[in-house]
């Protein structure tokens, strides 16, 4: 399998966009006490659609000196670029150092919308959200980098789009352009990494997913810090079958319908199925293999690693099917192998991951 050339130490796995939270000392006045801290309590990489509220509001908490929760403490969130609004901008910190803006409806251009929450004199602590642009599957969507758009801590900047899968099944993605050297990301909803690709040709990026029905997002951008320019993101159905050792992303919730062919990768004459899946510390998974035809054989290991974790060809007693029951002790991306115990074997399969 063709690995991956992937920037994970600049993309976090959780919450792709990076931004920097300040914290420090202070003279901000609550009732009785100081504020010395100020920090997040929410998440501060927020995406949603142009003109629509966040779901999930800005928090942040105020500490003393001694590190406990301070109450009664002012906290002003400010909209400071963008050109959205907020509700209960003027908070006051409760029993337990919260404050929590009422709402925050984001500006009605996709791009980078920020807000800022303050108190006495203490570094602000800054809040982004990515407006997000729809993307159908099967369509295609024509657009640019700006320095307008949200940007990556490592410098790239980003356009976000929200993708509804309507069947589960496979899609492809595809970025391309001719103005700079295109990164393409597939996430969940809640901006968890599922796949990511800046390697297809030249400068082109492609993500192949098998995904069950829901809403997603596709982070789109650049290779090299502070590229713009015009790109085309489209997008395809495919009922094509896994070959040729291409990289395959998949996830929890997903089965199926494939086959072990001649063009699939071979290992000392044995074929197989390779699917990546991105995974959290302690997420656990359960994958089994099922065939009529085939002596089915599963394993997994590490992405890049030669040595299977955890490997399985007889499940209850059954050689034709398998099953695989994992718990990574790391997060990162790692592979799924499908195959046969019989060398050369070719026939259909079905795979599925619980």
């Amino acid at each position: 399998m063709k690995l991956l050339r992937i920037i994970v130490s600049s993309l976090a796995p959780v919450g792709l966009v990076l931004l920097q939270i300040s914290c420090g000392g202070g003279d901000a006045s609550g009732p009785g006490k100081v504020a010395t801290t100020l920090t997040a309590h929410s998440a501060t990489s927020l995406t949603g659609p142009p003109g629509t509220q966040v779901t999930d509001l800005p928090s942040v908490l105020v500490s003393d000196a001694s590190g406990n929760p301070l109450a009664g403490a002012p906290v002003t969130f400010t909209v400071t670029s963008g050109g959205g609004t907020v509700t209960g901008g003027s908070a006051t910190s409760g029993a337990s150092g919260f404050a929590t803006v009422g709402s925050w409806t984001l500006g009605t251009d996709a791009g980078a919308n920020t807000l800022s929450a303050t108190t006495g004199s203490l570094p602000e602590i800054t809040f982004t959200a990515c407006g997000t642009e729809t993307h159908a599957p099967g369509s295609t969507s024509n657009s640019q980098l700006s320095p307008t758009d949200c940007q990556f801590s490592s410098g790239s900047f980003v356009d976000f789009y929200t993708v509804t899968i309507p069947t589960s099944g496979t899609y492809i993605f595809n970025q391309t352009s001719t103005a700079f050297d295109t990164y393409l990301a597939f996430l969940s909803s809640a901006n968890v990494l599922i796949g990511i690709n800046d390697d297809f040709g030249t400068s082109d990026s492609r993500i192949k997913v098998i995904a069950p029905v829901g809403s997603y997002l596709i982070a789109a951008f650049s290779f090299d810090a502070n590229a713009t320019g015009n790109y085309s993101l489209t997008s395809v159905p495919s009922t094509a079958q896994v070959t040729n050792c291409e990289d395959v992303f998949v996830l929890k919730g997903i089965t199926t319908a494939q086959s072990l062919q001649t063009t699939d990768c071979s290992t000392g004459g044995f074929l197989s199925d390779e699917y990546v899946i991105f995974l959290t510390k302690g997420q656990a998974i359960t994958v089994g293999m099922t065939s009529s035809v085939l002596d089915s054989y599963l394993e997994i290991r590490a992405n890049g690693g030669t040595s299977a974790l955890v490997f399985n060809d007889n499940v209850n007693g059954t050689t034709q099917n398998a099953e695989v029951a994992f718990i990574p002790a790391t997060t990162g991306f790692y592979i799924i192998a499908a195959a046969s115990k019989t060398a050369g074997a070719t026939g259909d399969y079905t795979l599925s991951i619980q």
